[in-house]
């Protein structure tokens, strides 16, 4: 999106702001701004990447409560790092052929608005982040972890291209210990126009306890890459203990995409210091494509860090990652040094500062 085009849309939606509150004090009283960013150092072994230094994530939200039913929302965001993981767009972590003459800009990432339908039910519409599972779903300003599972994102996962979609969404917000329930409809191509007359369903419940959260998600259509339609459907679960000081999350996911069956989960634990700014973490997890018994990829690795909480809004991140592919054949996505026969190590050494304002 060029930068005469985010000011066009910014002011459009300050000024349709500004038109429906005139009569009931100022526009400005109903705005708020919100984002963070996150700069990295990486350290790496692997020869398709490189020791960098990096702005790994950039979002600015603005929230506008037009009335009491409706809110909108528009976040402008610039993800990368600038080495384009997947042909056709994606985010975090080279895991495709990368192209170093592909970097990335600032961009629409949600524009959506969320109407409420007295307390129990709600619609969203627009371009709306995921309600997949729980990474898919979360903000990667309170993961632990640099990057997502690569189920979810990187493997290529199931959210390789990001989390926005475009469609609608109705939600039935829980009363008492009922659980968060999502129907939506949406295009499935992500952030992309629409390349076919498929549309996409999901579904989604979730549960809030005083301990921590679970939940499952399912999605089915389909996905149009170079002008080819490929079945993308997935089912997923999680669990997540709260650390105090001890806890952990586990999540799954199993389904098809851009011709493979994936399927992969992580294991995390964590550990909250109790001097309440340190959280010690480590991960496990697993993914696996096959596309038949000639072409397939798996990949295992574990990850161990610490987060320590600088001040409210400052964190810094301290990773250290090593995992292992093996690939037979040629699956779709998966990273061009595996591509070259075999397989190939990931190992990393990192660390990253984020920076939140609200």
């Amino acid at each position: 999106m060029t930068r005469l085009g985010v000011c066009m849309v910014l002011a459009a939606m300050l000024l349709a702001i500004g038109a429906a509150t005139a009569q009931d004090g100022s526009w400005a009283d109903r705005v708020s701004l919100s984002g963070y960013f996150q700069t990295r150092y990486v350290d790496t072994d692997q020869s398709n990447l490189y020791d960098t230094f990096d702005l790994t994530r950039l979002y600015v939200t603005i929230k506008g409560d037009v009335d009491d039913h409706t809110t909108g929302i528009i976040t402008f965001a610039r993800v990368g790092p600038d080495v384009m993981p997947l042909s056709g767009g994606g985010e975090g972590g080279a895991v495709a052929v990368a192209d170093p003459t592909h970097g990335y800009n600032i961009d629409l990432y949600n524009c959506f608005l969320d109407y409420r339908v007295g307390d129990s039910y709600a619609v969203q519409a627009g371009q709306v982040p995921t309600w997949f599972g729980l990474e898919g779903w979360e903000g990667s300003s309170v993961r632990l972890p640099f990057e997502r599972a690569k189920i979810i994102q990187a493997g290529p996962g199931f959210f390789f291209k990001g989390a926005p979609d475009r469609g609608v969404w109705i939600r039935r917000n829980p009363q008492n210990d009922e659980p968060l329930v999502v129907l939506g409809i949406s295009n499935g191509q992500f952030r992309n126009n629409d390349l076919d007359d498929d549309k996409n369903i999901d579904v989604h419940v979730k549960f809030d306890r005083d301990w921590g959260q679970f939940g499952a998600s399912w999605l089915d259509g389909t996905l149009v890459t170079d002008g080819n339609a490929s079945d993308r459907n997935a089912l997923g679960a999680y669990v997540r203990m709260f650390p105090q000081p001890l806890g952990f999350q586990v999540e799954w996911a199993d389904g098809e995409l851009l011709g493979a069956d994936r399927d992969g989960f992580y294991l995390q634990g964590m550990y909250a210091c109790q001097d309440a700014r340190n959280t010690v973490f480590a991960r496990y997890e697993e993914y696996n494509a096959d596309v038949d018994a000639s072409n397939n990829a798996s990949y295992d690795g574990y990850t161990i860090g610490v987060a320590h909480k600088v001040y409210d809004s400052g964190q810094i991140t301290v990773q250290y990652t090593n995992g292992d592919w093996d690939l037979n054949g040629a699956v779709p996505g998966v990273g061009a040094e595996a591509q070259l026969g075999g397989g190939w190590s990931e190992n990393l050494l990192g660390i990253q500062w984020q920076y939140a304002f609200r």
